[in-house]
C-alpha cells in the first residue's frame, strides 16, 4: 500500500531552511521522493511516502511554521508557510488518503499551533472543498472570512497574518505544468482563461525578463494531459504572437500521464519523472 503526500511549501529561495525541512521530514523514516523549488514562485514542491508520512507531513509544518506570510513574496497564490498538503492514493483507496488527511490536521493544529482547513475529499464543509475558493482574496480575505464565521477545522480559531494557515487535503492525482511563454503577461492570462476547464485550473503569471508562464494544475489528467494541454497552449500562442519557450512538470507524474509529444520533452526546463521510477530507486 503506497500512500503520498504532495506538501507545498512557500520557500524557493533559501537553500537553508530548505534543507532543514527535507531532514525534519527524513527524521520520521519518510521518503523524500522528489523536490522541485523555483525561486520566481517562491515555492518548493515535496513528494513524500511511507509508513510514517503522516508524521513527515507534521514535521514539515513545524519548520514552514516559521515562514512568515507578513514577509513573504513571490508569484504563487499562498496561505501560509506549509501551504497545502494533499494526500493523495497510489496503490490504495481515497479513504485512506481522507483518513491520513484528517489525522495530520489534527497533529498539526495540535502539536504546531497553526489552523488548518481540510479541503479536497477530506472536507466536512462544502465551503472549503475546492482549494481555489480558500485562496480567493488570499490570506486577508480568508483571515476576514474566518471572523465571520468560516472556522478552521482544527487549531487554533484565531488566524495569525505571519504564520497563516495550513490547507490539509485528499484527492487524486494532479498534474502541475507550467508553459513558459515570450509574451506578455496580457496574452498569457487570456491564454490562461482559454484552458480554463473543469479539467484544467490556469493561471497566466509574470516570471520576469520579458517571460511569461501559463501555470497550470490538470486536475483530471484522464481527459485533460500534459499533451493535450500543451497543444491548445502553444496554438493560442502562436495565434497570438507568442513564443512558447520552455515546459515545465512540476513533481512526480504517475507512468501513464508521461508526455509523449516530443515538443513537450524537447522544452522541458529539466527532465520529466515518473512516480513508479522513484518509488522503485528511493532508497
Amino acid at each position: 500500500m503506497t500512500l503520498l503526500a504532495v506538501p507545498n511549501i512557500s520557500e524557493g529561495r533559501d537553500p537553508a531552511l530548505l534543507a532543514l525541512a527535507r531532514r525534519a521530514v527524513e527524521a520520521t523514516d519518510t521518503r523524500v521522493l522528489d523536490v522541485h523549488t523555483d525561486p520566481v514562485h517562491n515555492r518548493s514542491v515535496l513528494t513524500i511516502a511511507g509508513p510514517a508520512v503522516v508524521s513527515g507531513c507534521v514535521a514539515l509544518a513545524g519548520v514552514a511554521c516559521d515562514i512568515d506570510m507578513r514577509r513573504h513574496h513571490g508569484i504563487h497564490p499562498r496561505l501560509g508557510g506549509l501551504d497545502v498538503c494533499p494526500f493523495v492514493p497510489h496503490d490504495t483507496g481515497m479513504d485512506d488518503a481522507v483518513h491520513a488527511a484528517r489525522e495530520t490536521a489534527a497533529l498539526i493544529g495540535r502539536d504546531v499551533g497553526v489552523p488548518v482547513y481540510l479541503y479536497g475529499a477530506a472536507a466536512r464543509r462544502a465551503e472549503t472543498r475546492e482549494l481555489p475558493d480558500l485562496r480567493r482574496g488570499g490570506l486577508v480575505r480568508l483571515i476576514e472570512r474566518a471572523r465571520a464565521g468560516l472556522l478552521p477545522d482544527e487549531g487554533p480559531s484565531e488566524i495569525d497574518p505571519a504564520r497563516g494557515v495550513v490547507c490539509v487535503g485528499a484527492r487524486g492525482v494532479l498534474i502541475a505544468f507550467n508553459v513558459w511563454l515570450r509574451g506578455d503577461l496580457q496574452t498569457a492570462q487570456w491564454i490562461a482563461a482559454s484552458v480554463r476547464s473543469d479539467a484544467v485550473r490556469a493561471l497566466g503569471l509574470d516570471v520576469g525578463n520579458g517571460q511569461t508562464q501559463v501555470s497550470m494544475n490538470l486536475i483530471d489528467p484522464e481527459s485533460a494531459g500534459i499533451d493535450h494541454v500543451f497543444g491548445w497552449v502553444s496554438a493560442e500562442a502562436a495565434r497570438l504572437g507568442a513564443a512558447v519557450v520552455a515546459t515545465e512538470i512540476v513533481g512526480l507524474v504517475p507512468e501513464r500521464f508521461m508526455p509523449q509529444d516530443a515538443e513537450v520533452a524537447r522544452l522541458l526546463l529539466e527532465p520529466g519523472h515518473s512516480l513508479e521510477s522513484r518509488l522503485g530507486t528511493a532508497s
